[in-house]
């Protein structure tokens, strides 16, 4: 009994390795505005009322932003204590990740929003090029 109470746990341990390996090297940008502003400043010429603009919808997609990611350290300790309760798969830790998950796609959902919002500011001209930018950033290639 002692000895599958060990490989449960170690299986356990391995997946949640997994899950993390996989969100820090797989998708790295998970949750992240993958630097779209500071590409936007350097490869787009924004006029005065474009980078107004920009500063607004900045400004509102980062409170929003900050506001889910408290949420997802809350859903992570919860997740984490839930774990450490009885090593195994109990409800709670079902609940907890799904919680995590759940807020995870709020934020990349606010994410795309806040692209599309982004890309309407711009000129015809200024999108094509904002749509090369985003191509490259969600394809994990640098210029």
């Amino acid at each position: 009994m002692r000895g599958a109470t060990v490989i449960i746990s170690l299986s356990f341990i391995a997946g949640v390795i997994g899950i993390l390996l996989g969100h820090k090297y797989i998708m790295p940008n998970a949750g992240k505005t993958i630097g779209l502003h500071d590409q936007i400043h350097s490869e787009l010429a924004l006029d005065v009322v474009q980078d107004a603009n920009l500063a607004k919808q900045e400004k509102q997609f980062s409170i929003k932003k900050s506001e889910l990611e408290s949420r997802m350290k809350k859903a992570n300790i919860r997740l984490s204590a839930a774990m450490q309760k009885d090593h195994t798969m109990l409800p709670e830790v079902v609940e907890a990740k799904q919680e995590y998950v759940q807020v995870l796609d709020e934020l990349q959902t606010l994410t795309i929003e806040h692209i599309f919002i982004m890309r309407n500011l711009l000129n015809e001209k200024q999108a094509v090029k904002f749509d090369e930018i985003i191509q490259r950033s969600f394809s994990g290639v640098a210029k």
